[in-house]
């Protein structure tokens, strides 16, 4: 394996990494554990006491836990972006000719340099819940261009991986309609939980379940898109490893995990509605979804390779 398939892989876990602690900054209410960016409170290292504050901030806004669980997250990032522009490097050492990782790797170098901008953006808006959307929409977009690449990457040195299968021709579009549907049904979740914690802020003891009544239509088109997503996910597994021709280890397993996991979405969206509106249970419900994402990428990647063995 070569480095830029390293790096690849080491720079798809990392972000999807920073997608769960972004998502644990939102839950544990640290989004402005720092006030101002890129330092935390004008200090380049957070501040462990009250009398390392600058005098122009008043310390009731200061708390120490969220100022380093905001600003581990901004480390990460930037670590992420160093590993991305590693990952770029070595894929014009070893794919530059390749048009199809370059483009989705260079794309994804330019979407994590927005991503940075974004973030600033954030905290200049005092998170500002159209902001957190698309910071979130494009995080996913980055993890599903990686993904794209290093499978690319792969079957172009393993280039008889999928030549034994024979799966469905036409299936493209499928694989597109679910990875839209999928993107479209994480942002309406992000945007039911936005709505729950001002709802929540305005009527701190009222019910869980109430809250999520009084929002109304949004509630019953997560539940809608919830199960054609699942209807769709499972006419893909049963198109891909039941109707094929010698399926390929990779293909049989992500078909299965992405029904597996979408049975654990289920129940853990019942549990958020009929239970109790528990934050880690809902950073879980979005990180997940962001896996689901992930395994439709390597499914339509498997299924394009072996297209050209079927042609």
């Amino acid at each position: 394996m070569n480095l830029f398939r390293t790096f690849a892989y080491l720079s798809t876990g990392m972000t999807y990494l920073l997608i769960f602690i972004g998502g644990l900054v939102r839950v544990s209410g640290a989004g402005m554990g720092c006030p101002d960016w890129p330092k935390c409170f004008g200090r380049w290292i957070p501040p462990t006491n009250i009398n390392q504050l600058p005098d122009y901030i008043d310390p009731s806004k200061f708390n120490i836990v969220l100022a380093w669980i905001e600003y581990s997250n901004r480390l990460f990032g930037a670590l992420v972006g160093v590993t991305i522009t590693l990952t770029m490097i070595f894929m014009f050492k070893y794919y530059r000719s390749i048009d199809r990782i370059k483009y989705a790797v260079v794309l994804a170098f330019f979407l994590t340099l927005f991503e940075g901008w974004l973030g600033a953006v954030l905290v200049q808006t005092v998170l500002n819940p159209v902001t957190i959307t698309l910071h979130l929409f494009f995080a996913l977009i980055i993890v599903m261009l990686l993904i794209y690449a290093t499978q690319e990457a792969y079957y172009i040195d393993n280039p008889d991986s999928e030549k034994n299968s024979m799966y469905p021709k036409a299936m493209g579009k499928y694989f597109t309609f679910l990875a839209i549907i999928l993107l479209v049904e994480v942002i309406l979740g992000t945007e039911i939980r936005g709505g729950l914690e001002m709802i929540r802020k305005e009527n701190p003891i009222v019910d869980s379940k109430f809250l999520l009544r009084m929002l109304g239509p949004f509630k019953y088109m997560h539940t809608f898109l919830g199960l054609l997503i699942t209807v769709i996910s499972s006419f893909l597994w049963y198109q891909l490893v039941k109707k094929s021709s010698s399926p390929s280890w990779i293909v049989v397993q992500s078909s299965t995990v992405i029904l597996f996991l979408i049975l654990v979405q289920i129940i853990s969206g019942e549990i958020l509605v009929f239970l109790k509106v528990i934050p880690l249970i809902q950073l879980f419900h979005l990180w997940i979804a962001s896996w689901i994402l992930g395994l439709v990428s390597v499914q339509y990647s498997a299924w394009k390779n072996s297209q050209t063995f079927n042609e």
